[in-house]
C-alpha cells in the first residue's frame, strides 16, 4: 500500500477516516454556531451559507487547526499554516457548485492591478475539508478529479476566465470526477489542482463541512492579507476570492 504523501502526489487527494470523534465535532459544531467578528453568507431564502474568518473563534476550532497542521507536517515532512477557512452549511435544497480549480482565477486589487489569485501568495494550496455531517451523493458530497500538475498560465486556459475559477465545459467534459463518501470526522485532503464540483443537497439534513486551505509555513502567513484583498477586491464576481463558483 502506497503511503499518503505518494497517493497525493500521484492524484492529489485521499481521504482519512476517524480523525475527529463525534464529541469534538458536537463541539464544533457549537462554538461554529455562535462565532463572532465573521463573515456569513446567506442563501437565497436566507438562510446561513457560509461562513469565513472563523478557524481562532473558539478553543476547539484552535484545537482543530492546530491538529491539522500537525497532520500536515506528519503526512508531508514540512510545516504548513492556514491560508484561508470557511464552513459550508448546504442545507436541504442547497445549490452545489460548478467543476473548478480553487484559486485559479484573476481578479483586480483595490487599485485596480490584475492579480493572479491565489497565486498571488503562494503556488502549493493543500486543501482540509473536515465532514461534520455525513457527506455522501444524495446531500451533495463534494466530487474530486485527479490534479493537473501545471502552472498558474496554463491552468488558467482550462477555465472560463470571468473572474471565477469556473472550468470550460469541454475541459470537465474529459474528467472522471469520484464521489467522496464521509463519515462525521472523516476528512479529504486535495490540492487545489485538483478538479472539483458537488451538486445539489437532495436530502432532508444539511451537509455541513469545514473547508480549510494551507500554504507551506516556510514563505509566511498570507491569512490577513487575503481576507483584506478579498474584501477589498473591485471584482464584480463576489465569490471569486472564495474558490467557489
Amino acid at each position: 500500500m502506497i503511503d499518503l504523501k505518494t497517493q497525493y502526489s500521484l492524484k492529489g487527494f485521499f481521504t482519512i477516516k476517524n480523525v475527529f470523534n463525534k464529541n469534538e465535532i458536537n463541539s464544533l459544531n457549537k462554538e461554529i454556531a455562535i462565532a463572532t467578528n465573521v463573515d456569513k453568507y446567506f442563501d437565497k431564502n436566507g438562510k446561513i451559507r457560509r461562513i469565513e474568518r472563523l478557524f481562532n473563534k473558539g478553543s476547539n476550532l484552535i484545537n482543530l487547526n492546530l491538529k491539522i497542521s500537525e497532520l500536515l507536517k506528519n503526512i508531508f515532512e514540512e510545516n504548513f499554516v492556514i491560508f484561508k477557512d470557511k464552513y459550508n452549511a448546504k442545507p436541504p435544497g442547497g445549490e452545489g457548485f460548478f467543476a473548478h480549480y480553487d484559486g485559479v482565477f484573476e481578479f483586480d486589487d483595490v487599485n485596480g492591478v490584475r492579480k493572479k489569485g491565489w497565486y498571488e501568495y503562494s503556488k502549493i494550496f493543500v486543501n482540509v475539508l473536515v465532514a461534520l455531517d455525513s457527506c455522501n451523493e444524495q446531500n451533495g458530497t463534494i466530487e474530486i478529479s485527479d490534479v493537473h500538475k501545471e502552472n498558474f498560465e496554463k491552468l488558467l486556459l482550462n477555465t472560463k476566465q470571468n473572474g471565477s475559477p469556473e472550468l470550460l465545459e469541454k475541459i470537465e467534459k474529459k474528467l472522471n470526477f469520484v464521489p467522496i463518501n464521509l463519515d462525521i470526522g472523516d476528512i479529504v485532503i486535495f490540492s487545489n489542482q485538483c478538479p472539483h464540483r458537488s451538486n445539489k443537497n437532495n436530502s432532508t439534513s444539511s451537509r455541513r463541512t469545514l473547508y480549510y486551505t494551507y500554504t507551506q509555513e516556510i514563505l509566511g502567513s498570507f491569512y490577513n492579507k487575503y481576507f483584506f484583498d478579498k474584501k477589498n477586491s473591485i471584482n464584480t464576481q463576489s465569490k471569486s476570492l472564495s474558490g467557489e463558483a
